[in-house]
């Protein structure tokens, strides 16, 4: 399965990086987020991996993360959880001045009991998306 979301964020480009790459932010804008904890190499350079956990649907969801490549606007990583690899490719480009184009393309291969939520309810992972998405750029946009 494959989708991009993407939206626009009322902020300069570098503000916008700066605050998606501080995972101190984590917090303040992911829905659900209860820690990231990082297992091996540095901070936000391809090659490091790190534990997420969120607190989804009453129980506790953890995934892991491996950062493929990070240039601050092209950020490609690899998630891990049960039954799915995800591969999220997130862009940012200057509109202009004061507004950063914010496109998160997801690319989910799903194995056992998954395939069948992908498959009956496909829209849940892209509104999971967008739901971050627009949690990001809300918190962007009032910084």
């Amino acid at each position: 399965m494959k989708y991009t979301i993407e939206t626009i964020i009322s902020k300069p480009l570098q503000q916008v990086t700066q605050l998606y790459n501080d995972t101190s932010n984590n917090s303040k804008w992911m829905p659900g987020f209860i820690s990231h904890e990082i297992n091996s190499g540095s901070h936000r350079n391809a090659g490091s991996r790190s534990t997420f956990t969120f607190k989804m649907n009453g129980r506790d969801f953890t995934m892991t993360e491996t950062i493929i490549k990070n240039n601050l606007t092209e950020i490609v990583v690899e998630f891990i959880s049960n039954g799915t690899v995800n591969t999220q490719i997130t862009q940012f480009s200057k509109i202009n001045e004061h507004s950063t184009s914010y496109r998160v393309h997801e690319s989910f291969k799903l194995k056992g009991f998954m395939i069948i939520i992908g498959l009956l309810m496909p829209n849940a992972f892209k509104k999971q998306t967008r739901k971050f998405v627009d949690a990001f750029k809300s918190f962007a946009e009032n910084q």
